[in-house]
């Protein structure tokens, strides 16, 4: 399974743990309603630090266990690139290399010279021979020199560190990345992005009738422009989020192979839907998500009712720093179930097979989701 990224979020959990309870050094650049998300943008840090009050964003790369010391050099040049883009670098790195090196004070040294003795760069250090997803302890090797200027061009965070789908189906996505790539061969950036290009091809043949949703009917939208624009905001994120498109619609190198297996087998077949669900686990983060429920449903006790497991699953996110809840919208998906916490992922998993269905439904009552562990990890391995 991929590793990397439970062994990442396991430690920022970690950090908003301690600057949720105002422990020092935290409590002196991060409030108590900080939280974790993501940027996809370039350079893209493994998580972000946020907080909401300040607007103070730290991005983070962590490095794995028995990784050679080049790794970690590089993983410090990662992190102080952070610094253009967000107020803090912060590099998480093992107390000793693959050969034994003592790597993390190898890399504090390096800081401690000048002109870096003043740079905005942290150093989380951890023992590789205990971590573990459970286990997330660490040292504040090195703290951030305080930043009194913001980042001239802040980074582009994600309102969530998953993915988030609302409605397309395997159809429209296939459709997206062969207009994008139409789009790239054309280069007419005057007519907009490659991405709102991509889109309004999409909504022509949404109109012409031609364009099928998940359950295998006819896609329907009235043609309005107020119309056109909702339902963008609906698509434009999710092949980004996953990771086959750029933020202006142009496509990834994982896009342009999708983009291969759904032209060569087809946009229900087996491989592209298998392609979709390995970039949701990983790319969009689901994994992690996943993680994050099983240890919960490990954790609760009596079951409740699915209105109330969902919503003290949220809370319970919000309280381990994944998520930051709207207050009014949160009120709004309470009262109408439509809006109802992780509606739209949970069709999602059931679509692409990675939850076990009860009927029509996924929450089995007391036990909670199911999730297709055997599907998962076989995707994982096939990816590695």
């Amino acid at each position: 399974m991929n590793t990397h990224d439970l062994l990442a979020f396991s430690v920022a959990q970690e950090a908003i743990n301690r600057i949720s309870t105002g422990t020092a050094p935290w409590d002196t650049i991060l409030s108590a309603t900080s939280y974790i998300t993501s940027s996809r943008s370039w350079p893209m840090p493994d998580f972000v630090l946020v907080d909401p009050t300040t607007r103070v964003t730290v991005g983070a790369e962590f490095k794995p266990p028995q990784q050679t010391k080049r790794e970690y050099l590089t993983g410090l040049g990662q992190a102080i690139s952070y610094s253009r883009d967000f107020h803090y670098g912060l590099l998480i790195v093992p107390s000793i290399s693959d050969d034994g090196y003592r790597i993390a004070d190898h890399v504090v040294s390096v800081l401690s010279q000048s002109p870096l003795d003043m740079a905005p760069i942290g150093v989380l250090e951890y023992n590789p021979a205990t971590l573990s997803p459970t286990n997330s302890t660490f040292t504040e090797s090195r703290f951030f020199s305080p930043r009194v200027t913001a980042p001239a061009q802040p980074a582009v965070l994600d309102q969530s560190f998953f993915a988030k789908w609302r409605e397309m189906s395997p159809q429209e996505m296939l459709f997206l990345l062969s207009a994008s790539y139409d789009a790239m061969r054309n280069r007419l950036p005057a007519l907009g992005t490659i991405r709102d290009l991509a889109f309004d091809a999409l909504w022509i043949a949404i109109q012409a009738r031609t364009i099928h949703h998940w359950g295998g009917g006819l896609r329907t939208y009235n043609n309005t422009a107020s119309n056109k624009v909702a339902v963008s905001k609906n698509y434009r994120n999710f092949l980004f989020h996953i990771g086959w498109t750029e933020s202006d619609g142009s496509l990834t190198k994982q896009g342009l192979e999708a983009l291969h297996v759904g032209t060569l087998y087809g946009h229900l077949s087996q491989p592209f839907l298998d392609a979709v669900a390995t970039a949701l686990l990983i790319e969009g983060k689901h994994l992690i998500l996943f993680n994050a429920i099983s240890e919960f449903q490990d954790t609760i006790g009596t079951m409740p009712s699915e209105p109330d497991w969902l919503n003290l699953l949220e809370e319970t996110l919000e309280l381990k720093g994944l998520l930051k809840r709207n207050p009014s919208r949160h009120a709004v998906a309470t009262a109408n179930s439509s809006r109802q916490f992780l509606k739209a992922e949970k069709q999602l998993w059931r679509n692409l097979g990675l939850i076990m269905p009860r009927g029509p439904r996924v929450f089995h009552p007391g036990r909670g989701f199911i999730f297709n562990w055997a599907r998962i990890a076989g995707l994982l391995q096939s990816s590695d």
